[in-house]
């Protein structure tokens, strides 16, 4: 085809043949122009000055007050809740799945609040506020935030990096209270809030710059690696309060896991509390059976039934009527403060040595807390913002930084939890909360004889599911190298190392893999399907049809200056040409090189159509590929280009630089005309 043919089936029956043409000077392909004429619009080329006048004029001209009413209820999702509520079919399930995740908030927040080094009544509060914010702030109604192990222990990290004097959970004495003292808990607290603020001013400002698509760079390999290689720390850190030993401190650096292990085996072997093992091993064993059955048959019982709590329950009855901890020396959780914290100002005296942990932590949590809400939303077919959740963490962890609250993420328990036991929309988090607050005004005394062994089992066996993703490496070796070169690399730093080292030892290597991916794309030989216009590639299609002295390309990425020396290389590669020097002395090669294919490869079709865009390095290798080829006796056509790929050719007067009649809308009107050159036929130039 030398150019397109247009046609109108009527009463009438087929009119004459048609022919769109433009009467311009400007040096283009007609024979694209034409199509571009009949089907497209050419868009008016306006200065900056001018785009920016126009999209001021659009966007104020609809600027109501009813208009910014609604955005800014947009921002407060609670109010379409509100308004959308079903009380018949969304308030039981509601009712049920709040109070349910409200019991399972209680073991968890005390047992990951001790995580951080505070005392637990620390992560109840952390249970408590952010789950209020988030309810009136997010946008997924079975995302269950507060405590999470791998932030728990992240903050621990932090805040002992800040405290002047070293702080145990587990105690000479065997409680918090004698072993820790108030202005050690003090600077911790003070640590722990700032640390929250941070995160949460960290996340705000990712929200209002809009920069919520950057959550696409964690993929799913990364965060399995990394909440894989950090619950081994989480269960490294329970391993003391389960054998009623001392934890080691001042192990940092690389190699920190195995050194901590050969100070845990010492400790073990010369001051093991058998009690607390033993409370710790029945815990455990306990939870595993229980949450099995649980599992099992979760689908002929609504309600899940709350095994940690009927544990913490049944383990501090038996603590304070057998007084373990004055005869055994058994560790306990000790007083714990009652009612709800007065709001303060976060202290700001360490923020140049917390700056960085909130980055990472910030970081690591909209990771997980993203990745759980998505994934749920694709399940129940609702649609999760990232900017707006972005709102919702950093609005959670700012205001319940005010409130002696520690960061916080989402949980994949609870949030599995949440949407078993039937909840349906955000007022969930209310009836929690509701819950939760009655604990905390009234019952937290109760918990005093508490073993630590208790919160020890809880955590380990809710590490299960982290764990379990162990076998993501053989699914990511089955599937791609690559992502499992990811996983391995961001498991192991962590492992080895730390994990703030880990996360950015993965993310450095996901820009990487993701580089190597475009800098180095699939580039193959195309042939014909039968006398159809459907074009395979050679390699995985053999049988499709190649004509003699044509070659049909493709390059499956956009052609910029990363990868424009791989397109020249596997370019020439693939057409038979050597663009290597000869060696300064001969040696046998074990393939000789044709040099008759100069000769009999006339014409050359690179299909453009994965091309998103090309810049200038692009365009200006496709100018010189196209003149040495030219010079060869060799025709190159460019097919399937897009409008953007094709503007920036024009701003690079490609036509200028090369000859008017080289891009083609298909790559079969392409293969056509070259078929019918060669074969002699003469064409008409449009």
């Amino acid at each position: 085809m030398t150019h397109l043919q247009t046609r109108k089936e009527g009463d009438e029956g087929i009119s004459n043949v048609e022919f769109c043409t433009r009467s311009d000077e400007t040096r283009r392909n007609r024979r694209l122009q034409s199509f571009v004429d009949c089907y497209g619009v050419e868009k008016p080329s306006l200065s900056t000055f001018e785009q920016t006048k126009r999209y001021t004029k659009k966007k104020c001209s609809s600027v109501t007050f009813e208009c910014c009413i609604n955005i800014l209820l947009k921002r407060i999702p609670l109010f379409r809740c509100l308004k959308t509520y079903n009380l018949r079919k969304d308030l039981f399930g509601d009712i049920i799945a709040g109070i349910t995740v409200a019991i399972m908030h209680i073991p968890q927040g005390m047992a990951y609040g001790t995580l951080t080094t505070l005392p637990p009544v620390y992560g109840l509060y952390v249970s408590f506020f952010p789950v209020i914010i988030y309810m009136i702030f997010g946008t997924s109604p079975h995302l269950s935030l507060g405590t999470f192990a791998i932030i728990s222990l992240m903050t621990a990290q932090a805040i002992d990096s800040v405290s002047f004097e070293p702080s145990n959970i587990v105690t000479q004495n065997g409680t918090i209270a004698n072993l820790t003292g108030s202005s050690s808990v003090d600077i911790k607290l003070h640590a722990a809030t700032t640390l929250a603020l941070l995160v949460g001013l960290i996340q705000l400002s990712l929200s209002f710059l809009r920069l919520g698509f950057l959550t696409v760079y964690l993929t799913e390999p990364f965060i399995s690696g990394f909440t894989t290689g950090a619950a081994t720390h989480v269960f490294t850190s329970q391993i003391p309060s389960a054998f009623g030993i001392r934890s080691p401190r001042g192990i940092n650096g690389a190699f920190k896991l195995p050194r901590i292990y050969v100070k845990l085996i010492q400790s073990i072997f010369s001051h093991i509390n058998w009690i607390s093992t033993a409370i710790a091993a029945v815990s455990i064993v306990t939870l595993y059976i229980a949450k099995y059955l649980n599992d099992r048959y979760k689908s002929k019982i609504r309600i899940v039934l709350p095994l940690e709590l009927v544990l913490i329950v049944i383990g501090t009855t038996v603590s304070h009527f057998l007084q373990l901890h004055s005869k055994y020396a058994v560790a306990v959780v000790g007083q714990i403060k009652r009612g709800l914290p007065a709001p303060s100002l976060p202290s700001f005296d360490h923020t140049d040595k917390l700056l960085v942990p909130a980055i990472t932590i910030a970081a690591v949590s909209l990771s997980i807390s993203i990745s759980m809400a998505k994934m749920l939303s694709r399940k129940h077919t609702y649609k999760v913002s990232s900017n707006q959740e972005l709102l919702a963490y950093g609005m959670a962890n700012t205001v319940s930084s005010f409130f002696q609250c520690y960061p916080s993420a989402g949980s994949l328990s609870r949030s599995a939890v949440q949407e078993g036991s039937g909840g349906r929309t955000l007022l969930v988090g209310g009836f929690s909360s509701l819950v939760l607050g009655c604990v905390l005004v009234a019952l937290t005394p109760l918990f005093q004889s508490l073993p630590m062994a208790c919160l020890a089992a809880i955590i380990i066996v809710n590490l299960k599911g982290l764990f379990l993703q162990l076998k993501d490496f053989m699914l990511y070796f089955r599937i791609s190298k690559l992502e499992c070169i990811l996983w391995t690399i961001t498991f192991v730093t962590v492992v080895l190392f730390d994990v703030d080292i880990g996360l950015y030892v993965g993310l450095s290597t996901s820009f990487f893999i993701n580089t190597v991916r475009t800098q180095r794309p699939r580039f193959f030989v195309l042939g014909q399907v039968d006398n159809t216009g459907i074009y395979k590639s050679t390699t995985n299609f053999p049988s499709v049809q190649q004509y003699p002295g044509i070659k049909i390309l493709r390059f499956d990425e956009s052609l910029y200056a990363c990868n424009a020396p791989f397109f020249k290389r596997k370019f020439y590669e693939l057409i038979g040409m050597e663009t290597t020097e000869e060696p300064i002395v001969s040696c046998r090669r074990p393939e000789t090189f044709d040099t008759k294919t100069d000769v009999l490869l006339k014409y050359i079709i690179l299909e453009c159509s994965p091309f998103n865009y090309i810049d200038t390095v692009g365009a200006k290798l496709l100018i010189q590929i196209f003149n040495d080829l030219k010079k060869r006796g060799i025709q190159l056509y460019l097919t399937e280009c897009r409008y953007e790929v094709r503007h920036t050719l024009d701003i690079m007067k490609f036509y200028e630089k090369t000859e008017l009649h080289t891009i083609y809308v298909t790559t079969h009107d392409a293969v056509m005309t070259a078929v019918a050159a060669l074969n002699q036929i003469p064409t008409t130039n449009n």
